[in-house]
């Protein structure tokens, strides 16, 4: 089982100041960060408010929420008050005039040691197992093996003493085939005669202690598709005539060699990197939405209580993709829905953005066009000191001296407040064309 440490360092001169309380570790749980004796974190420091910040635990992921009256910011981003944000490896956080380094280290448990094997109990453990399934595994055998000789499989048997003992057959076999219980019911075969053993056996070691009854010279004649019926093949018996199969199984297609199959199945070696590197780029676009859409002051997505996306609240690929391959849960959501989410939103994202693009820069035209400059300066009155159309030329100019002493609010009124309108109503109406065919399906 996998777990994570927090890791939270005071970076610079500032950590000189805290001593050994510069650094502060949250091994799989949470605390409060402030200058308070009673927080998990004490910063005493006059702009650190009591209670600064809270770290959240949640599914195996870190999160910072900010409950400061100076506030916060995370890798330069202001944060919102009381809104949850994930910690990843190598973040920056700000509090008042400290910086703080963020660590999210993977802590791995050690295995359980291997319990001792005993024969006994193994076997009494597989009794419950009392048939072989009705549809045997077909890809039992290797596929690197290359001939199978039946009477080999009495070879290894012939150092153990031959008992009357029907359990005998139960605390020596191993597989669910040989503790068969009803087995106990058929008659006793004869011990077969010692074989020297094949130099090209086929068999395993799983195989090694299985004795067919059978008549001593007998040799059973082997189809070309014994690779494919290992798992449910049984010697002919003299007893018991073997039962007609319901459907005859069509004999297969000539293969290739074994080496050529090997290389055709092989899975190249660099896919899982490949992998590593897709997962890790989808959640870096998914940052950069995230952070355009808090440049413009738009909603973002928090964690919920469930069917939250690992690929935006992972801290790293690695922890990303163990719970996109983890079994079903209700807090996160799986592999396939997860990636369609993901590319659902960078879609609607990209499409939302050249529309609010578009209508800012109408919007910019607009408050420069000269007909409402006109009129703004008609309407107001103002004497100028400029006649005709010079009054015009010197509105103009204040105007835009008004625009360029404050860079920030130019921004956002030239270009940003229609830049999130039209991207909010462009989202809400992509949105609302994805549901419309899920309804109608």
């Amino acid at each position: 089982m996998s777990s994570s440490q927090l890791i939270l360092t005071v970076s610079g001169v500032q950590a000189a100041q805290f001593g050994a309380s510069a650094q502060k570790r949250f091994a799989g749980t949470g605390g409060s960060i402030g200058r308070s004796d009673e927080s998990d974190w004490v910063l005493a420091a006059p702009g650190i408010s009591r209670t600064h910040a809270v770290v959240r635990f949640l599914n195996g992921m870190y999160f910072i929420e900010d409950r400061s009256t100076n506030g916060m910011s995370l890798n330069g981003v202001a944060l919102t008050r009381a809104d949850p944000c994930a910690l990843s490896d190598g973040d920056r956080l700000q509090l008042d005039n400290f910086e703080i380094q963020v660590q999210v280290h993977s802590l791995t448990a050690a295995p359980d040691p291997t319990p001792a094997f005993d024969p006994l109990l193994d076997a009494m453990d597989d009794r419950t197992q009392v048939a072989p399934p009705p549809s045997p595994i077909r890809n039992a055998t290797p596929a690197n093996a290359h001939a199978f000789d039946l009477l080999d499989f009495g070879a290894p048997l012939a150092a153990h003493p031959v008992t009357d003992d029907p359990l005998d057959g139960l605390l020596l076999g191993s597989t669910p085939r040989e503790l068969d219980p009803l087995r106990l019911l058929d008659p006793l075969p004869a011990p077969p005669p010692s074989v020297a053993p094949s130099a090209w056996n086929h068999s395993n070691a799983s195989h090694d202690h299985f004795r067919p009854p059978g008549n001593g010279d007998t040799r059973a004649t082997l189809p070309e598709n014994w690779d494919l019926t290992m798992g449910d093949f049984a010697p002919p018996s003299s007893a018991v005539p073997a039962p007609t199969p319901a459907s005859p199984v069509a004999a297969p297609a000539p293969q290739a060699s074994a080496s050529a199959a090997a290389s055709t199945l092989a899975v190249p070696p660099e896919l899982d990197r490949i992998f590593t590197i897709v997962v890790d780029g989808v959640m870096d676009v998914l940052r950069a939405r995230a952070e355009i859409k808090n440049t413009f002051r738009l909603p973002v997505t928090v964690i919920q209580r469930s069917e939250n996306n690992p690929l935006k609240f992972a801290a790293t690929a690695e922890d990303a993709l163990q719970k996109l391959l983890a079994p079903p849960s209700a807090s996160f959501l799986s592999g396939v829905p997860a990636f369609e989410d993901a590319f659902d939103d960078i879609r609607c994202h990209q499409m939302a953005m050249l529309a609010g693009m578009r209508a800012a820069f109408d919007a910019m035209l607009f408050h420069f066009s000269p007909d409402r400059l006109e009129q703004e300066v008609d309407a107001g009155g103002k004497r100028l000191s400029f006649g005709g159309k010079g009054r015009y030329w010197e509105r103009y100019r204040d105007n835009f001296e008004q625009l360029r002493g404050d860079p920030d609010d130019c921004f956002r009124r030239l270009f940003g407040d229609e830049f999130a309108r039209a991207y909010e109503a462009q989202l809400a109406r992509l949105k609302s064309a994805r549901r419309q065919p899920a309804r109608e399906r």
